[in-house]
């Protein structure tokens, strides 16, 4: 029989990639042919790639790989030590205190608890949310038709995958025990039916009257404030963030979803000084390897945290005891003492990350991002197959957000026929855009036409949103990272705005594939037509 005390260290002697790809859901499943996951993304470095994805998820960089193998590396001489549960728990202890150092919250008095993904970690929030009310709940979710999928079940307490990260199986849309019971979620849309962003004080006006509906049903409610969307939308500000919180008497709580990381780190301390929980990610706007969550608890809610009779029968499909520092003991003991390695690889592939992009001077992150909003929607517009998507103006925002005052994130529709694709075909072009396309189309096209076919781009993925004439469109996203920062900077600000130039012929290079992607679609329809078991066996594998 099998020592169980050597089966951690036995998990840590699988190849890496295979650890960075488990501990999650589904959406980490890879491909057997192609090898990516069904983001588009592989748990080992693609360099060959042009990778503007991370409003969806990125491959994990060449730096970041090294760094998990170093940390995997370290773990197995300390398990040595003192033993793979003690120096798991170390090592996220430390990483813990990494997030908090690097993103200026050391004396914050707040305190990091880690899961696989966003979601998870909203789930996490919801979880204390019920335990400090105790009564009935009202999850609001602003921009509900710009987050995540599966946001709106772990906002009212359900399973939003067939499988947990822990491995538990799943029902996705069923309730979790003891935490769905009396638990309602209600969407506050960002667009209209045509998709014409919402003006900021009709989101707003929306969001007080549905608290101030739950309040006098004799419910708590629970805001999932936006900052930022997949689209890129932030909602409510933080004056009517504040308003709302003083004027309902203990009985709102607020959770800032910023899972895409694209805000400054003084908005970022802002909200944890209101007393706002936050939902960050590392594989977002950070480029960690894909999927890596965390729930910012305020000071203000720590005492009342530890405290809480939390849903422990619900967090233990959800949650192991290292994902909890001490500062929170009841969770830590009730819950068990199983470790995700993969999601700890997947958060030190973040932390390198992290640490590359604040190595670099604020001045030059702020020039980077700035031209980058100048230029890639430029781009995107002189293009004839592709239609901007209107971003709106947002809420007006007194709050100094550092470099990430410029917009990062640039959706678009893609026009064929004069029409915009669907969700569905967007998604097929999605998808030969990361792929070797070559084999697919005429071999009579020019030489040129052939390099591009087969450049693999990677962005972000399609989300559905009506266009002018209120049909169901796929917006696409090119999106600014981390890597564009730390992956261009020389140590000279001159310089290296010379360097940033060849991101933007990247860019280029993806707007050329997808007018070339769109003028042979009906052979990348078909290559890609879900009818088919397998297309990638007609597209080289990635």
């Amino acid at each position: 029989m099998t020592d169980p005390a050597i089966d951690p260290l036995r998990q840590l002697s699988a190849p890496l990639e295979q650890l960075l790809a488990g501990g999650g859901d589904t959406r980490l499943a890879l491909d057997p042919t192609s090898r990516v996951n069904a983001y588009g993304c592989r748990p080992a470095p693609r360099p060959e790639a042009f990778t503007f994805a991370s409003s969806t998820a990125t491959s994990i960089s060449d730096r970041a790989f090294a760094a998990a193998a170093a940390a995997r590396q370290a773990l197995l001489r300390d398990s040595m030590k003192w033993g793979f549960e003690r120096a798991f728990d170390l090592r996220q202890d430390a990483l813990r205190s990494d997030i908090k150092t690097l993103l200026d919250l050391d004396d914050s008095g707040c305190e990091v608890v880690l899961a696989p993904s966003g979601t998870d970690a909203q789930l996490l929030a919801l979880c204390l949310a019920r335990a400090i009310f105790a009564a009935p709940l009202t999850s609001l979710i602003a921009a509900g038709d710009e987050t995540g999928s599966g946001a709106a079940h772990a906002a009212c307490g359900r399973h939003f995958n067939a499988i947990t990260a822990q491995g538990i199986a799943a029902v996705k849309g069923e309730p979790i025990a003891g935490l769905a019971a009396d638990t309602e979620s209600v969407a506050i849309t960002a667009r209209d039916n045509c998709g014409t962003p919402r003006a900021a004080n009709q989101i707003e006006a929306e969001i007080a009257d549905q608290i101030a509906r739950a309040l006098a049903g004799g419910r708590r409610a629970l805001l999932f404030a936006m900052d930022s969307s997949k689209l890129g939308m932030r909602t409510p500000s933080p004056d009517c963030l504040r308003r709302l919180a003083a004027g309902t008497e203990g009985k709102l709580g607020v959770i800032v979803d910023a899972c895409q990381v694209r805000l400054g780190r003084k908005r970022l301390r802002w909200c944890l000084d209101q007393g706002f929980m936050v939902l960050i990610t590392g594989s977002k706007f950070f480029t960690g390897a894909p999927f890596s969550g965390a729930l910012l608890l305020p000071q203000a809610m720590v005492a009342r945290a530890a405290a809480a009779e939390l849903p422990l029968s619900a967090l233990g499909a959800y949650s192991n005891r290292s994902d909890w520092p001490e500062a929170l003991p009841r969770a830590r003991a009730a819950l068990p003492a199983r470790a995700n390695v993969g999601q700890w690889l997947r958060w030190v592939s973040a932390v390198a990350e992290m640490g590359a992009y604040y190595a670099v001077p604020l001045a030059y992150r702020r020039l980077a991002l700035a031209r980058f909003a100048e230029v890639v929607p430029h781009l995107i517009g002189a293009a004839d197959v592709l239609e901007p998507l209107s971003l709106g103006d947002g809420p007006p925002d007194e709050i100094d957000d550092e470099e990430m005052a410029a917009r990062t994130i640039f959706p678009f529709f893609v026009r064929r026929h004069g029409r915009h694709l669907s969700p569905a075909r967007a998604t097929k072009l999605y998808r030969a855009l990361n792929d070797d396309v070559a084999a697919l189309l005429p071999a009579t096209l020019p030489l040129r036409e052939r390099w591009i076919a087969a450049q693999r781009c990677h962005i972000g993925q399609p989300v559905p949103v009506r266009d002018r004439q209120g049909e169901l469109s796929g917006a696409l996203r090119i999106s600014a990272g981390a890597r564009v920062i730390s992956a261009t900077w020389t140590g000279d600000v001159e310089t290296s705005a010379e360097v940033l130039v060849r991101e933007f012929d990247q860019v280029r290079g993806i707007v050329e594939k997808i007018g070339l992607l769109v003028r042979h679609f009906d052979d990348i329809e078909r290559a890609y037509d879900t009818s088919h078991p397998a297309p990638s066996r007609q597209v080289s594998a990635a």
